[in-house]
């Protein structure tokens, strides 16, 4: 009996001694989660997913907190076990508002680098501009609002290729309301008469290895469009407007054969063949 009474005052002693330890430190850890919750940004695009992933850590040692040391604390003398209590419920209703905001910031990330970019794009600061569109397409690939600036920038840049890229996607992935599906058309119309009057320049200017690209990049925005939207007289119709256009449909040909593009010389070959028995006619 003497040694079972031993036992358990030992226990007792060892149990006062742990409680002891959390009653001298609840303080400062209720003050550090304040403070860390306090440090949390909810404006910047950059930190939001990573300061999110901090509050969850927080969260976490608030939660373990509850389940293993609250209980505890009635055998702190020194303290108020129900003013601790109150106090720790303020710390958590603090940690679960923050989660609320950066959860619903977090659904946002994709918009804020989009406004990003529109405010970068009034300073005329198209590298930051870009920048800010790539991040928002990490978050939102298909987001049409950065979509369509992204293209209309590389379409002001000549990037000829990805602006098209980029309207394949806004036809084919993204998901347009009545504005954007009219944005779109109106981009799309842009697009087809840059590349038309580029083409025609560099046939005009015997500049064909150049124009080739332009004819690949238009081929491609003929493909992708909506039926109908444009065929085989896009070709025509840039070539037409020079002088020796069955040499510029033979220009064409050899080049692309030189680049190996078996398909699009065959093409202007057929077309050089077509011109020459029309004349013939």
């Amino acid at each position: 009996m003497r040694k079972v009474l031993l036992f358990i005052g030992c226990c007792c002693a060892f149990c006062s001694s742990r409680a002891q330890i959390a009653c001298d430190s609840v303080t400062s850890v209720f003050r550090h989660w304040e403070e860390r919750i306090a440090s949390l940004n909810y404006e910047d695009p950059e930190l939001i997913n990573l300061h999110y992933l901090f509050l969850q850590d927080i969260q976490k040692e608030i939660h373990r907190f509850q389940e293993r040391d609250l209980p505890k604390l009635h055998y702190c003398l020194q303290l108020d076990y129900y003013g601790t209590k109150a106090d720790f419920q303020k710390v958590q209703y603090k940690a679960n508002r923050a989660e609320a905001v950066l959860s619903e910031r977090k659904a946002l990330v994709d918009r804020m680098f989009y406004e990003r970019a529109k405010e970068d794009l009034a300073f005329l600061d198209t590298i930051n501009a870009l920048y800010n569109l790539d991040r928002a397409l990490q978050f939102n690939k298909y987001q049409p609002e950065a979509l369509l600036m992204k293209a209309r920038l590389k379409l002001a840049q000549k990037s000829y290729q990805e602006s098209v890229d980029l309207i394949h996607l806004l036809y084919t992935q993204a998901e347009l309301n009545d504005e954007m599906e009219m944005a779109v058309s109106d981009f799309t119309l842009e697009l087809y008469e840059e590349l038309y009057q580029v083409g025609d320049n560099l046939v005009k200017n015997n500049r064909s290895a150049e124009a080739l690209e332009v004819f690949l990049a238009l081929e491609q925005f003929c493909t992708n469009m909506p039926s109908g939207y444009c065929n085989d007289d896009y070709y025509r119709g840039i070539l037409r407007s020079r002088e020796g256009v069955y040499e510029s449909y033979i220009a064409i040909a050899r080049e692309a054969e030189l680049r190996h593009n078996h398909e699009m010389a065959r093409k202007f070959y057929q077309y050089a063949e077509e011109w020459k028995q029309r004349g013939k006619q």
